[in-house]
């Protein structure tokens, strides 16, 4: 999987958006609150591995 800084970025940035507006709306242990969460973490790995 490649994309641009910036489609990445992106990406980054409305799965953090999409995250709180699901934890406000269901709590921080509900499962997508979590799966979205890990969807977060894997996207920020993928930007701090390829980011150079």
């Amino acid at each position: 999987m490649t994309l641009p800084l910036d489609t990445l970025l992106s990406d980054i940035e409305s799965t953090r958006t999409e995250m709180i507006t699901l934890a406000y709306q269901y709590g921080y242990s509900n499962p997508h609150v979590v799966q979205c969460s890990q969807k977060l973490d894997y996207l920020l790995n993928w930007y701090n591995t390829n980011k150079s």
